[in-house]
């Protein structure tokens, strides 16, 4: 079973197990990296986030929430943090206190690395030990992956689905969470576009991402030969992005 359990909190995480990488590392070597760099003249704390992908269940569009990714806490005016990724991506599950909304933190679950060339998909069993089965390719639709659930859970369980990538550790945390349906497919499309904004989150909480006050910063490699996104926030609250 590729799956695992961890909990989603500022910077501390029990241990990923039973994931192999290696087929991933070997075969997708772009490496990314996004720097914060505060100028603001201010101390501040930061939260990267991605552009959610595109959820379908029967052809129907399914709502989606943003998580909190990364988060840089207390970044002193000058200073500057760093955060290193690939392209690789995992299909987790988790669960949730209470219905999903900003605020809410995503609680323990686990992941199944997943890769959207070979259309991988997933299925999830509900009762315990909850978790993924083994991935199998080529059942998602082109450009997307697939988690399939087992009928052997409800509403009450208060599962919740979505898309993880790790973090500078390695270590997988969500990007977007939507709740889980017994009984269900979900063909989830990502889109590789992140976000960075001022604000004191934790890893996993969900953000509502037209509540900042400041446009968070627009980071996007599609088609840059650049490598390194440098996001600078100014004396005036604004954000400039650098891509080297």
């Amino acid at each position: 079973m590729m799956d695992s359990v961890f909990k989603t909190s500022c910077h501390v995480h029990p241990p990923i197990r039973g994931i192999d990488r290696s087929f991933f590392i070997e075969t997708i070597m772009a490496q990314y990296t996004i720097q914060v760099y505060n100028q603001s003249g201010f101390p501040k704390s930061y939260v990267v986030f991605s552009e959610p992908p595109t959820v379908t269940s029967a052809g129907s569009q399914v709502q989606v929430f943003t998580n909190a990714w990364v988060t840089f806490p207390s970044v002193r005016n000058g200073g500057i943090d760093t955060l290193v990724y690939t392209d690789i991506i995992d299909a987790y599950w988790g669960t949730v206190p209470e219905a999903l909304s900003p605020s809410v933190v995503v609680h323990q679950g686990g992941v199944a690395a997943v890769n959207t060339s070979s259309r991988d998909g997933v299925v999830f069993q509900g009762t315990s030990p909850a978790g993924f089965g083994t991935t199998t390719g080529g059942v998602a639709n082109a450009g997307a992956f697939e988690i399939k659930a087992n009928t052997d859970f409800t509403s009450d369980f208060n599962y919740v689905f979505g898309m993880a990538k790790p973090t500078g550790t390695g270590i997988p945390a969500p990007v977007a969470t939507f709740a889980a349906e017994p009984n269900d497919t979900f063909e989830i499309i990502p889109v590789v576009k992140f976000y960075v904004a001022d604000g004191a989150f934790t890893q996993g909480e969900i953000i509502d991402v037209k509540a900042f006050t400041t446009v968070p910063a627009e980071i996007d490699f599609t088609g840059k030969p650049q490598m390194t996104a440098t996001v600078i926030q100014n004396a005036n609250g604004s954000f400039a992005v650098q891509y080297s």
